[in-house]
């Protein structure tokens, strides 16, 4: 009898193992939401035409799992099994979305007005609350739609990590510029360059800002302007905008985009030359100059001839 009962025990564990490493062909995806439980997910998966066994169940109450669900979406591949499946949600492996912060990028253009909004209440800000720049450009994995406050916390905290290490190591002639100019002009940079030229073109920002005249920079007009459709015109460059460099001496009153590491780098270690002019003769590359007259020739050389 009792070897009867052992055949009928080893079978039961056979077909248990079979059954739970036996491929689903199923290939689809279910959600874990605040609340549920183990009988609620199990009613998804069932939706699904994915029945585990009771004994299978048991084990899952057992194993403790239900206190360290991972709230998300899960995906089901077409070779995964029962026991597949049981991994994911003990391990938390949810699909997780791309968040693109670009360089050059807009604060408004990545976050709604809510989430800015919500961030803005339960940040600690002396004064107002300005985010444009402090997002680091970076590559943020994410699952649901609430940890987007998450990432615009996260973003901020690593672009200030940026700006405080540069801001400590800058060149010493720019002692009396705050972390905000140099995030300013680091924006600028972002807007204005290529890699390769930011200190040279970093350059020439402090230079003109040294001899008091006009930056003169069309990304910083552009930002100001209420609706851009592409296309600069010379009414403009007297636009009223306080962004207009074209108009106002110094520095616009805060960051045009937000600007990579590399660029906060480059504003606070410009290089050092007497060039005041730049005029771009290709997508990457410009022409300097020292003086007005010779910056208009390499207007005539490079730009006229378009």
């Amino acid at each position: 009898m009792k070897y009867l009962f052992f055949l009928i025990f080893s079978l039961n564990i056979i077909f248990y193992i079979f059954l739970i490493y036996k491929p689903l062909n199923i290939e689809s995806d279910f959600s874990i939401e605040e609340g549920n439980n183990l009988n609620e997910i199990f009613a998804s998966l069932e939706e699904k035409n994915i029945y585990f066994p009771k004994a299978i169940k048991l084990i899952f109450n057992v194993s403790g799992i239900d206190k360290k669900i991972y709230l998300g979406k899960y995906k089901i591949d077409i070779n995964d099994s029962l026991i597949d499946i049981f991994k994911n949600i003990y391990f938390g492996k949810i699909i997780l979305k791309k968040f693109i912060i670009s360089e050059g990028s807009k604060i408004t253009d990545l976050f709604s007005n809510e989430i800015i909004k919500r961030f803005c209440q339960t940040a600690n800000f002396q004064n107002e609350c300005e985010l444009e720049g402090y997002a680091k450009p970076d590559v943020y994995l994410y699952d649901r739609e609430i940890e987007l406050l998450s990432i615009l916390k996260k973003s901020i905290e690593n672009q200030m990590a940026d700006l405080n290490k540069s801001w400590n190591e800058r060149n010493s002639k720019l002692v009396n510029f705050s972390k905000k100019e140099i995030l300013i002009i680091a924006s600028i940079l972002e807007k204005e360059s290529c890699a390769n030229e930011r200190e040279k073109i970093s350059g020439v920002i402090y230079n003109r800002l040294k001899n008091n005249m006009l930056l003169q920079m069309d990304s910083t007009t552009i930002y100001g302007l209420k609706d851009f459709n592409g296309n600069l015109k010379k009414k403009d460059l007297r636009d009223s905008s306080l962004y207009n460099t074209y108009m106002h001496k110094g520095l616009p009153p805060g960051p045009i985009s937000n600007p990579s590491r590399n660029s906060i780098f480059a504003a606070a270690q410009p290089e050092e030359h007497d060039y005041l002019y730049f005029v771009a003769k290709d997508k990457c590359s410009h022409e300097f100059s020292t003086n007005y007259d010779d910056h208009l020739k390499a207007v005539k050389k490079y730009q006229l001839r378009q």
